[in-house]
Parts: structure tokens; C-alpha cells; sequence
């Protein structure tokens, strides 16, 4: 693809002080055009699923996301042997991240689609950068 990126991130916000629970934001830039999934942008009606199954041998995240304008599926997978396992600790020394995992060998599909459900594309994803942890 030219002209193309993608990125998701995730974690437990803030607002007004108010701890939210496990967000994901998602932006796919794809051939010029803007893919976004943000929920603090709730006119988008924005609506994000996703899981992380750490496997005996691959760890796969599985992502479904809509917009009022587009949706997307993506699958993710980083074989395990090629990822590490951190014990981060955080320069107060406390220990705020579980199961810190990295990678950077990932490989999966990204389904692209109108709201209608017209196909924009279908993406191949390889040496993809891998990373999971759930904050304590």
C-alpha cells in the first residue's frame, strides 16, 4: 500500500479523574484516506471489540471496529518463542504492567468495509510490532 499506516493503542483512561475501563484507539491511514476508531469521539458512534489470547505457541489479538462511516476486522498473530515477556517496573519502582508482552514479527489481516459492507480491502500484515499487558 502507498501512502498507508496503521496504529492501535490501548489502555484504562482517565476523564475528569474517573478511571475507564480497557480502550483501544485505531488509526488507519490507508491510501490517503483517515480510518479512525476513537471513542472519546462518541458523535463517530464509535464501537470497539477486542481480546488477547495468549497462546501455548502464537498469541493472537482479535479487533472488530465501526465508525458511522466504516468498520474494520483485524486479526493479529506473533508467534510466542519471538516475543519477551517483560517484568517492567516503573522508575518509583512499582510493578504497574501484567504480563508485559513484545514482539516484533506479527503477521495477520486487516478487512476493510463501507458501512454498507462493501469491501474497501483486504490487508496482508507482516512484521508487525506485538505488544500486549494488562495495567495493575
Amino acid at each position: 500500500l502507498n501512502n498507508s499506516a496503521f496504529e492501535a493503542g490501548g489502555g484504562r483512561p482517565k476523564a475528569f479523574g474517573i478511571e475507564i475501563p480497557r480502550k483501544l484507539l485505531i488509526g488507519f491511514y490507508y491510501e490517503g484516506t483517515m480510518y479512525e476508531y476513537n471513542f472519546a469521539r462518541f458523535w463517530n458512534l464509535v464501537k470497539i471489540d477486542f481480546d488477547f489470547e495468549e497462546g501455548e505457541d502464537v498469541h493472537t489479538w482479535h479487533i472488530n471496529a465501526s465508525n458511522k462511516n466504516s468498520r474494520m476486522e483485524l486479526v493479529l498473530y506473533c508467534k510466542r518463542e519471538e516475543m519477551m515477556l517483560f517484568n517492567y517496573e516503573a522508575p518509583d519502582g512499582q510493578k504497574r504492567h501484567n504480563r508485559l508482552w513484545n514482539g516484533g514479527n506479527g503477521w495477520g489481516e486487516i478487512k476493510l468495509y463501507k458501512k454498507n459492507g462493501t469491501l474497501i480491502d483486504h490487508v496482508k500484515i507482516e512484521n508487525a510490532g506485538c505488544e500486549y499487558g494488562e495495567y495493575c
